[in-house]
């Protein structure tokens, strides 16, 4: 019985083995038949694909070049942005006493001065007030400028920030650009003197 079964297992094992190789051969065979006939196709996308490399080489370095004309044209400094010179002006006079009005980011006054997220501030009627939202109430972060003076900030972790600072309290806010910085320092002020040349006597004898 042993030598029957090790006969047996000599052709047995052959057997598994050639059907093991017929099995993968109509595999792969079914595969090329397959394949093959995507083959015109991969040629198309190849040659395709070959233009889109150098299509997008091509705008790649025309966009480069009209970054680079942008900021010759545009930028006074590596430290500014660009921005419409209508986003930077302000007028003590204005007829709906908005003087100036933008997004800041406001750094808070507690203990682990964290910066929120940008609020839309302007100065109204000798005030500071932001809005987190448009239709939001108004905060007053000063409620008389006249109190107060600003100046820019430059030994802090942020760029672009400057400080009101009010008899109470000081305010530490940062502008998008060195242009916009000093647009509102010079709104501040210009609203302090504004206010002065309004109602110098009620001041005074408050």
């Amino acid at each position: 019985q042993i030598n029957v079964l090790q006969a047996k297992k000599k052709f047995e094992i052959l057997d598994a083995m050639l059907s093991f190789m017929h099995a993968q051969f109509t595999f792969f065979q079914q595969g090329y038949s397959l394949l093959h006939e995507l083959d015109p196709y991969m040629k198309k996308l190849a040659t395709e694909l070959d233009q889109l490399v150098i299509d997008s080489a091509v705008e790649k370095r025309e966009m480069e070049h009209k970054h680079a004309l942008i900021q010759q044209r545009s930028l006074p400094s590596p430290q500014d942005f660009s921005y419409d010179d209508s986003k930077v002006e302000f007028n003590v006079d204005a007829p709906n006493g908005v003087v100036m009005e933008g997004y800041l980011f406001k750094r808070a006054s507690n203990a682990f001065k964290t910066w929120n997220r940008r609020r839309w501030f302007s100065i109204q009627n000798s005030q500071l007030v932001y809005q987190k939202k448009l239709k939001d109430v108004l905060t007053v972060v000063v409620e008389d400028l006249r109190l107060c003076t600003v100046k820019p900030c430059e030994d802090i972790e942020r760029r672009f920030c400057f400080e009101v600072v009010s008899p109470t309290k000081s305010c530490m806010l940062q502008a998008d650009s060195e242009k916009l910085r000093q647009a509102w320092i010079q709104a501040v002020q210009a609203s302090i003197a504004s206010a002065y040349r309004e109602s110098p006597d009620c001041f005074y004898i408050e």
